[in-house]
């Protein structure tokens, strides 16, 4: 998984002065991603120069020349004139993307450029880290300002989650599917997928059960997003921020998705959105949780790095227990609470409304 801690969950010694220099890494890769140069190998059949690549991405050639050194160095790149990778490097040289870089362009079917560009936003908001220490509050601005200010920045991130999703959401489906009860006969599974943005897990539980029936509430101006990744899937407007997420009395639910949203929030505000959840349950009805929840039992390297990510990105986000996702399940009312356990921290909670 993305994020390990190298060497920690092996026992294997740590050499700080690698971690500190591993940011050279991330950086080398994220700029070829981000200026473009990355899109500019992989458009033409057998790479291009130094000078072809910064002429199409739009980049001073002397340190278009270094980047592309660099990447090879690192495995990402490779010289496509059948050259030493150790020759000279002059303006003529071709380069193109090795087996292991070719995910870095654009139109590659298992493409990482969104996600690059996601972690390439936190490269900055984590180098603010020092001042989260001495203050305790997230380096960004409030979700809803960020659409509100930069739509664009704010779509590439949703983009990047639903592609991460693509990656590694498999199993949460596949342990959500097992914890849902079957459809009554000649009736669908109504599932209302609250904070669904581009309709990432709601799309691959559907996959997995042809009784559920999806609908992705967010607010308005996602929209766009959904119809881009997951045109099948109903939207509904919605606001977690207000009550019943700004659905009309009476309207219930036979499932209903809190994906990746409690642990941006604070234990009082997860209480809230956990017992509006549970209002707009059929009786009988189910709400699936999908969390980041440690395991005593089990060492999560992942874990620590994901509250710290937590803690720069949402004032009072941090990776709940077990027992808090449970307390606030019992809260609002809730039981026949379950928890099955994918790989590393990665968790579903199910639990039924009494009815």
């Amino acid at each position: 998984m993305p994020g390990a801690l190298p060497g920690a969950a092996a026992g294997a010694a740590v050499d700080p002065l690698a971690l500190l220099t591993a940011y050279q890494h991330s950086a080398v890769l994220a700029s070829a991603v981000t200026s473009g140069i990355a899109d500019a190998l992989a458009e033409e059949e057998g790479g291009r120069t130094v000078e072809q690549a910064a002429a199409a991405a739009g980049t001073d050639p002397r340190a278009t020349r270094i980047l592309l050194s660099a990447l090879c160095a690192i495995g990402l790149a490779e010289r496509a004139d059948g050259l030493d990778a150790g020759a000279p490097v002059d303006a003529g040289t071709r380069f193109a993307l090795s087996a292991a870089g070719a995910v870095l362009a654009s139109d590659h079917p298992q493409t990482l450029a969104w996600i690059v560009r996601k972690e390439w936003f936190f490269y900055g908001v984590w180098s603010e880290l020092p001042a989260a220490l001495e203050d305790g509050r997230a380096r960004i601005a409030p979700w809803r300002d960020r659409l509100r200010d930069d739509r664009a920045t704010a779509f590439g991130f949703l983009r990047a989650l639903d592609d991460l999703a693509s990656r590694f959401g498999g199993e949460l489906a596949e342990l959500a599917a097992a914890a849902l009860p079957p459809a009554q006969e000649g009736r669908a599974l109504r599932l209302l997928d609250v904070g669904g943005a581009s309709g990432s897990h709601a799309a691959r539980l559907a996959g997995l059960r042809d009784d559920v029936r999806p609908t992705v509430l967010d607010l308005p101006e996602i929209a766009p997003l959904l119809g881009e990744r997951h045109p099948g899937l109903p939207f509904a407007a919605g606001d977690l921020a207000v009550p019943r997420f700004g659905r009309p009395e009476g309207e219930r639910w036979d499932v209903v998705l809190l994906a990746n949203i409690l642990h941006d929030h604070r234990p009082a505000d997860n209480e809230r959105l956990v017992r509006e959840a549970a209002a707009l349950l059929e009786p009988g009805g189910t709400l699936l949780l999908y969390e980041w929840i440690p395991d005593p039992q089990a060492s999560a390297p992942d874990l620590p790095l994901f509250a710290v990510m937590m803690m720069v990105e949402n004032d009072g986000g941090d990776a709940w227990s077990e027992a808090d996702h449970r307390r606030w399940l019992e809260g609002a009312g809730l039981d026949e609470i379950a928890l099955a356990r994918g790989f590393g921290p990665i968790a579903v909670v199910s639990a039924r409304k009494n009815g």
